[in-house]
């Protein structure tokens, strides 16, 4: 490694040789690592240095903090999913990916093939959550959290396989608080084991192939088996073990039980940039902690590109591949990270209307605003220019109407033709 003189100076960086000198996926040789050496406080002080550098350069790196106090040999990687770590985990570009993505998911599932099967990581038990680098990233969060763990949930009988991102306080070596939305999946599968008189098993997994996180991140119909839809978009299936099944290519996993009875949980710095006040979870039983020795703790720190990338990145490929599905000639599909990942949509084709309009605000309720037209790499120019025809109905966020919601087909071209300026 050499001290980088380059993309962050000053700021106590080192820049990392490959992907490979971090034990990470060659994935990651997509994007510019960093390591950062010196010792710092997991509580709170690893999230504001990253914020600092992001602030200082207008970027934020991925980053490998190697000196955690009170946390001897730990490292914790940061803004792990980087969008371009995640088009190189699918093998694809941003020039293809959103029509790769869209033949992929209606093809079918994968014949397994042991030899293309990835090698299982040798985990070992270091104890519980005591042992973990597990960081508070915010002032006013209510402690310690996992914002990284994919938890993964069934249904009683073993089907309905869901992934999903669910954030986890923790608050002892053996419990955390774990917030299952009740529009998820996870939630639905919680349910079906309440019905039963058991808690629900669930397995968290972190460090496994960054595809993966991409169907986690997304919102895909509860019926299937989400390792279903990552062999699709993986192009072969994903290796996995044990009860909930874990990929056997993950660095980190937690067992235990999402239990009835639930406890005080937050508040928590949401990644859309405002504090989620605190409220009753699940509580978390933790049966057991299991590690890849030396592996970094991936985590995300809420806020900016790591929060908003996943949302984003998902929101645009399943809203393509939807439209697309129904014979709307779309050319791209982008939501904003300045807009939160998710509120705002715009979909570029050459024949916008407000059918087309209609569907898009029916595949995505939680977008307040819609814009549909022919070229939208400059959107205010091209809502000051064209012509455009409205649809308006209900916005409701978390079951409350909070005003309206828009959509906008920008079918009346400008006079004339373009000029140069």
């Amino acid at each position: 490694m050499t001290r980088d003189g380059g993309g962050f100076p000053g700021s106590g960086l080192t820049r990392a040789a490959d992907a490979a000198a971090l034990g990470l996926p060659s994935c990651y040789d997509a994007v510019s690592l960093y390591t950062y050496e010196s010792r710092i406080s997991g509580r709170v002080e690893v999230a504001r240095t990253l914020a600092g550098i992001e602030k200082e350069h207008g970027a934020r790196p991925t980053v490998v903090f190697t000196d955690i106090a009170g946390r001897p040999g730990a490292r914790v990687l940061c803004h792990p999913y980087p969008r371009a770590v995640l088009l190189a985990a699918l093998t694809t570009t941003e020039e293809k990916h959103l029509e790769e993505m869209s033949r992929r998911l209606a093809g079918p599932v994968p014949a397994p093939d042991a030899a293309a099967r990835p090698a299982a990581a040798r985990r070992e038990s270091p104890g519980l959550l005591d042992d973990l680098p597990i960081l508070q990233h915010r002032p006013s969060d209510a402690g310690p959290y996992i914002t990284a763990g994919i938890g993964v949930t069934t249904r009683p009988d073993g089907g309905g396989v869901n992934l999903g991102f669910y954030r986890a306080q923790v608050v002892g070596p053996d419990e955390a608080r774990i917030f299952l939305d009740p529009r998820t999946d996870g939630h639905r599968n919680l349910l079906a084991w309440h019905e039963t008189g058991r808690p629900m098993p669930i397995s968290i997994f972190l460090g496994a192939d960054p595809a993966l996180t991409v169907v986690a991140a997304s919102r895909l119909p509860a019926e299937g088996d989400d390792y279903e839809i990552a062999a699709r978009l993986l192009g072969r299936p994903a290796g996995v073990r044990g009860t909930p099944p874990a990929p056997d290519d993950a660095t980190h996993v937690i067992t235990g039980f999402v239990e009835q009875r639930d406890a005080p949980e937050g508040p928590f710095g949401e990644f859309k940039g405002y504090y989620a006040e605190a409220r009753r979870s699940n509580v978390l039983t933790v049966t057991g902690v299991c590690a890849t020795p030396g592996a970094a703790w991936p985590t995300i720190v809420a806020g900016a590109e790591s929060g908003l990338t996943l949302m984003s990145f998902q929101n645009e490929y399943l809203m393509y591949a939807h439209l697309r599905g129904l014979g709307y000639p779309v050319r791209s599909v982008r939501y904003s990270l300045r807009a939160r990942g998710e509120f705002v949509a715009y979909i570029e084709s050459d024949e916008p209307g407000q059918e087309l309009v209609r569907e898009a605000m029916a595949f995505d309720v939680r977008s307040k605003v819609v814009i549909c037209g022919p070229d939208l790499a400059n959107p205010g120019q091209e809502l000051a220019t064209y012509g455009f025809t409205t649809r308006t109905e209900r916005y409701y966020r978390k079951g409350r109407e909070a005003g309206e919601r828009i959509g906008l087909a920008l079918v009346i071209p400008p006079d004339g033709w373009p000029t140069e300026y």
